[in-house]
């Protein structure tokens, strides 16, 4: 590793639709320099459902230290956009004080103005970079690859299980993945109509999320394609 980027402190926020890579992304440039990843996403503050949340391979990895995951009981109350916001910025001048880097991912349209506009008066995240599917990516496909993986894992068991515990949660009455696989799972509709309404729930949200996020010009937007993680990640790097 290029001893500059042991020594460099970052502080970097990434940001972009659902289904890119943001985390894959951060996580592999957190353990590049040796840094630590804040959650920016909504869904990702709630325990019990790391298949549904898509954050079942995230926790697996423990060479990395993250913040503001999975903190929250599926019944509690979402925490409000400028009071998470708050705790953002907590948890990065946390992180800054032990003289290490930062990472922000997310791509919540709850979470992100109220976390661009905290940044933009206290200025500790340097920039913000936006991941975005190329021109020629099929993102159906992959929608469609992420439900059957997510089934593979035991994704309709950790569903039937919330639907007892956890039933008027947040993650079961909105979660993309969640509100279909509750109706199939009442017998209201078939598997292959809730897998399609699952594509064309997280399709919809894409939408909304760069509708949201084009409003930002500060963002500084970089096309990635999962194959190429390494060179994603050095893009970044090379912005600081």
């Amino acid at each position: 590793m290029n001893k500059k980027l042991k020594t460099k402190n970052y502080a970097i926020a990434i940001i972009g639709p659902t289904g890119v890579g943001k985390t894959a992304v951060a996580f592999e440039i957190a353990r590049s320099i040796g840094g630590e990843v804040v959650n920016l996403d909504k869904i990702y503050t709630f325990k019990n459902f790391p298949i549904s949340s898509g954050l079942s391979e995230t926790i697996k990895e423990k060479r990395v230290k993250r913040h503001l995951y999975e903190f929250l009981e599926p019944n509690q109350e979402i925490i409000s956009p400028i009071d998470y916001a708050k705790m953002i910025h907590a948890a990065c001048l946390q992180i800054s004080s032990k003289k290490k880097s930062f990472i922000i991912e997310g791509g919540s349209t709850a979470y992100f103005p109220s976390f661009y506009e905290n940044n933009k008066k206290n200025h500790f995240c340097k920039i913000i970079v936006g991941l975005k599917f190329s021109t020629a990516f099929d993102i159906r496909k992959k929608m469609i690859r992420r439900i059957e993986a997510a089934l593979k894992e035991g994704i309709l068991e950790e569903v039937k299980e919330g639907m007892t515990k956890y039933k008027d949660s947040l993650i079961m009455n909105d979660a993309h993945f969640v509100v279909p696989l509750v109706k199939y799972l009442k017998e209201e509709i078939s598997l292959d109509r809730a897998k399609d309404e699952i594509v064309d729930r997280c399709l919809e949200y894409v939408e909304k999320q760069m509708t949201l996020f084009d409003q930002y010009k500060e963002i500084i937007w970089i096309e990635h394609d999962p194959k190429l993680l390494t060179k994603t990640v050095e893009k970044i790097l090379a912005l600081v």
